[in-house]
């Protein structure tokens, strides 16, 4: 397995430090699906109904700091190592940059399809809280006979 990795290494041109270039490869796209799965497992355990947003989920801070990393070692590894840059390294760069966020995408469906039943359940549970506080406020207007806006405004005025 690692010979075939070393091998698509080769092919894009690289003939320094290649044991570097696929370590740290692998550990980023690593790191980048566990964020997606962990993200996931996450929001499927949790009391959350909804969501967090993007930027606060792990998988996107994971990205970020793979993203990060990934391209300080490419200005390492091109001005003090090698001291040059081909096409070649360039296409490998870009897709490496382009398969992280792929990774922490797929990871974190691949868990919301496996336990589709807890995220349909959580669905469901939030669209009734949104409808009792949809009735809740509905109920409080007809009773108070207005806005609620404008009975605070009443109330200022006094």
């Amino acid at each position: 397995m690692a010979d075939a990795y070393l091998d698509l290494l080769r092919a894009f041109n690289f003939t320094e430090m290649q044991a570097w270039i696929a370590v740290i490869s692998a550990f980023l796209f690593a790191s980048c699906l566990l964020g997606g799965i962990l993200s996931a497992l996450m929001f499927v355990n949790s009391n959350q109904l909804v969501q967090r947003p993007l930027s606060e989920r792990i998988s996107f801070r994971l990205f970020i700091i793979g993203e990060v990393l990934l391209w300080i070692f490419v200005f390492f590894y091109h001005v003090f190592m090698i001291e040059d840059i081909i096409v070649a390294h360039v296409v490998y760069w870009i897709s490496a940059t382009m398969m992280m966020p792929l990774l922490a995408i797929i990871g974190s469906q691949t868990m919301l399809v496996t336990f589709s039943g807890k995220v349909k359940a959580k669905a469901k549970e939030y669209k009734r809280r949104q409808q009792a506080m949809r009735e809740k406020r509905r109920q409080e207007m007809e009773e108070g006979g207005g806005n609620p806006a404008e009975k605070a405004m009443a109330k200022r005025k006094k």
